[in-house]
């Protein structure tokens, strides 16, 4: 019985080899991918070349660094909205139009759900970002949500019937 379960135990773990490389494999090919994160910007120090003392005088003060713009990635397609606070405007609203959706603590599926929303949901827009949007829920609560899962998906251009040609 011992040689059996040798076997069963390395056949085992191989058919979960072979699962976890076809998942992999398939999870690859639907074209999901990760969002990245924008890399946070590098400073770099620039060395002053130092100039020799001459007995009794000082060295001048450094002049403060100045600031490094930060590096805008060009991973980001597109940048967020910023409104103005001294014109409060009224938020676009949508609606939730699938079953029920998550809702994430970012705009992607590598973020943790952190809650749900059904059919019929009205959610205040802050921030349309691709195919996401960071919404505002009813009780104050903030989230992301999945564009197509919205009344503010893009609709598909209607079908054209090709005309008939005179005989």
């Amino acid at each position: 019985m011992k040689k059996g379960s040798q076997l069963f135990k390395r056949f085992f773990i191989l058919k979960m080899v072979i699962l976890w490389v076809a998942l992999s494999f398939a999870y690859n090919c639907a074209g999901v991918k990760p969002e990245q994160k924008p890399a946070p910007p590098v400073e770099e120090k620039v060395e002053q070349p130092k100039k020799e003392e001459t007995p009794g005088s000082r060295p001048a003060p450094e002049p403060p660094p100045k600031p490094v713009p930060p590096v805008v990635s060009p991973s980001v397609s597109e940048p967020p909205k910023v409104t103005s606070p001294s014109s409060p405007s009224p938020l676009r609203t949508t609606k939730i139009v699938w079953d029920a959706v998550n809702l994430r603590e970012g705009p992607g599926l590598n973020y943790r759900a952190i809650g749900n929303a059904k059919k019929g949901t009205s959610l205040s827009i802050l921030e349309d970002r691709g195919s996401w949007l960071r919404v505002r829920l009813q009780d104050g609560s903030e989230a992301w949500v999945s564009k197509a899962a919205t009344s503010d998906a893009p609709k598909p251009p209607p079908a054209t019937t090709p005309k008939p040609k005179p005989m």
